[in-house]
């Protein structure tokens, strides 16, 4: 069986096979892919160059996002937001103060964000982890807490037990004081600077505590206020039988400064001895102000509570009923000979850093 060569109209060679269907012949298959391989190029060049314009487009339309973002102010209020909820909500952990902010922002209007955290040792500002967090266009805050420790399975994050009489209104003898921690401290030389948090065993004006610890070579970083948690309102738990209850908490910190835009102007490490046992009603105002503000501007995990907590300090006043302190490691050990100090919790130790 073979085919049988002819020649069409124009005396191009043809084929024709046993079923009686012409094949074309090689020179009409050289026309044929000289016309489609210039089709082809041009295909693709169009789709290259569509590709191209998109990319413009979509470039020009993030960039007029990011203009709008800035001049509307909303990423300084991102900026602030993210500051505020983690540093009044995490115990001790600081958020990272860049002056330029890398901040991400989807098609959406979503801005993102991912920021260094760090604990106040001595003098060091040493990195703890990272915060990850969103805002979206309806104000929507979302953050999420990734952790880094020099040892496995280490929970550096201080706790505070509420006062007994917070709880109970009969008198309930505290259990001796948790000096473990402590005594770890006398293993470590006295070149070395620590982080170190402790409860208190009655609620207590934040200048009372202040005062408190106005003997000591030390830095307050933080105190943990009660604003009616498992009284008022159920947040909080306690471990097994035990009467010592945990509640998640406002933390009291020296304040900051913002401007009108949202911007931070100012921000202090540490309360002052020298001053700011005088200066603590000014931070206290600043605490309930950045309170009103996250409520006011942010959507955010503990709203909700954080409106019960605002209405409880401004009709009871604010009470706190730990600290978080930093300093030498001789300082610190001087602590336990206060009776009103219990549950020491010891975090990160660093070589000297100290005036």
């Amino acid at each position: 069986m073979s085919d049988h060569k002819g020649a069409d109209e124009e005396g191009q060679v043809l084929f024709v096979d046993e079923q009686g269907q012409s094949k074309p012949g090689k020179r009409i298959k050289d026309r044929r892919n000289r016309m489609i391989w210039p089709t082809r190029v041009k295909f693709l060049t169009n789709v290259l160059g569509a590709a191209i314009l998109l990319l413009l487009l979509y470039s020009i339309y993030i960039s007029a996002i990011h203009i709008y973002l800035d001049r509307s102010g909303r990423s300084e209020q991102f900026n602030r937001a993210v500051l505020s909820v983690i540093e009044l909500h995490e115990d001790g952990l600081r958020v990272e103060k860049p002056a330029f902010p890398n901040i991400e922002v989807t098609p959406f209007l979503t801005q993102k964000t991912t920021l260094k955290l760090y604990r106040d040792v001595g003098k060091w500002q040493v990195i703890t982890g990272e915060v990850h967090a969103k805002l979206t266009i309806s104000g929507k805050l979302t953050y999420s807490v990734e952790r880094t420790s020099p040892y496995l399975n280490q929970d550096d994050r201080p706790a505070f037990i509420l006062p007994y009489s917070v709880m109970f209104e009969e008198t309930i003898e505290a259990n001796p004081k948790t000096e473990s921690d402590l005594k770890l401290l006398d293993q470590v030389g006295e070149g070395h600077v620590a982080q170190l948090s402790f409860s208190t065993k009655t609620l207590m004006p934040p200048e009372e505590l202040h005062k408190l610890l106005a003997d000591y070579d030390l830095a307050i970083t933080g105190m943990p206020v009660y604003a009616g948690e498992l009284k008022e309102f159920e947040v909080g738990y306690s471990l097994g039988d035990s009467k010592d209850y945990y509640v998640s908490h406002l933390s009291l910190k020296p304040r900051y400064g913002f401007r009108e835009d949202n911007s931070l102007s100012m921000w202090q490490f540490y309360f002052k001895p020298e001053e700011d046992q005088h200066n603590m009603p000014e931070h206290v105002e600043h605490m309930k102000s950045d309170i009103e503000w996250m409520i006011n501007n942010a959507s955010y995990n503990g709203e909700d509570e954080d409106k019960q907590r605002l209405a409880y300090i401004q009709k009871n006043g604010v009470q706190v009923y730990g600290a978080t302190v930093t300093g030498p490691v001789k300082e610190l050990q001087r602590l336990k000979e206060r009776p009103e100090f219990r549950e020491f919790r010891l975090g990160r130790i660093e070589v000297w850093n100290w005036d």
